[in-house]
């Protein structure tokens, strides 16, 4: 069993500490969510006990873990926090797309850390929070950040996350699901948002005119990708694979987020700051724009969802998005 060390004051990282001690590996959570010792949870409807440790309390031999939540968090920043706490033989940054992978570069040349030992995970693995853990999400993309991956570092993600299929780091990077279900229903829900209307965000604030937008979405994030030289799942595939063997519940894409067990209780945010906008155009939209503009690609809707972005935030996305989207492109090339 690993030694896990977690960076992330998420609600689902939580979760994933539990998840991961319950099944035995020594788990160390790095935020106030939850306390180290005894920690009672729901674990898919039945109760459980399990114990979080003290960073002191990691074995000192044993293969390490290190992982950062990029999902609206610094990965810099929660990078370092690792790196001070104990060297990992696997740094794993879950989400944040194209900024996550370009910061997460970043921040472990700064370090002297290898990037072939970074492996970048599409989205969250776990839904739940410091009191369930409520759903295991399978076959989830993931990949590595630089090439010469050491093969038992390989072996040890395989082993430690089962839950992911290893292929391209830059991929993984462009086919963020968060990012295509999170922005529309913010976008079209934008007066609810303000008033702080109390709307279940994926059923009531889910509806047609969100699943078209979606469509558009995803149909030129995959000519982007096709320019770039990538071949991405639609979103569709990427949902239903990591759903579980029988996917998703439901034929249409309304259908299926409506009805989705784990999505029920979620509320539409309350302030266009929420990861759910504010996080999503600037590490994956704004960025994929500038990629397009760079590629020579007609993106008219994902152009169209940063300018509106940009003003629900009051923001100039397009300074920073530039300069990730040519790191990026460098990166691509190594």
């Amino acid at each position: 069993m690993a030694n896990i060390l977690i960076r992330s004051d998420e609600a689902n990282a939580a979760a994933t500490a539990l998840l991961w001690a319950a099944r035995g590996h020594n788990v160390c959570l790095l935020a106030p969510t939850l306390s180290p010792g005894t920690n009672n949870f729901s674990y898919f409807g039945h109760q459980r006990t399990v114990t979080l440790r003290r960073l002191e309390e990691l074995e000192a031999s044993g293969p390490n873990v290190g992982v950062v939540f990029a999902e609206g968090e610094d990965v810099q920043a929660g990078i370092s926090s690792i790196l001070e706490s104990k060297t990992p033989d696997l740094l794993v940054i879950i989400g944040g797309g194209i900024s996550a992978a370009v910061h997460a570069t970043e921040a472990a040349k700064g370090l002297h850390f290898d990037s072939s030992r970074i492996l970048h995970v599409g989205g969250f693995l776990v839904g739940g929070n410091a009191s369930a853990v409520k759903s295991e999400k399978q076959s989830v993309i993931a990949g590595f950040l630089a090439k010469g991956t050491p093969s038992h570092v390989l072996g040890l993600a395989q082993t430690t996350l089962p839950q992911v299929l290893i292929g391209n780091g830059f991929s993984v990077a462009l086919s963020s699901v968060n990012a295509l279900v999170h922005l529309p229903p913010m976008i079209f829900n934008a007066m609810s948002v303000e008033r702080g209307a109390d709307v279940r965000f994926y059923v009531e604030g889910f509806g047609d005119s969100v699943c078209r937008l979606i469509d558009d979405l995803d149909a030129e994030r995959l000519r982007l990708g096709t320019a770039l030289g990538f071949m991405l799942l639609p979103l569709g595939e990427l949902m239903d694979r990591s759903s579980g063997p029988e996917g998703m519940p439901g034929k249409t894409m309304r259908e299926k987020i409506n009805a989705f067990p784990s999505y029920q209780s979620i509320k539409l945010p309350s302030s266009f700051g929420h990861r759910f906008l504010a996080h999503e155009l600037r590490s994956t939209f704004a960025p994929m724009a500038e990629l397009a503009r760079m590629a020579g690609v007609g993106v008219p809707t994902i152009n169209s969802v940063v300018r509106i972005g940009e003003i629900l935030l009051s923001a100039d996305l397009s300074s920073s998005a530039k300069i990730v989207a040519t790191k990026f492109l460098a990166l691509t090339k190594v």
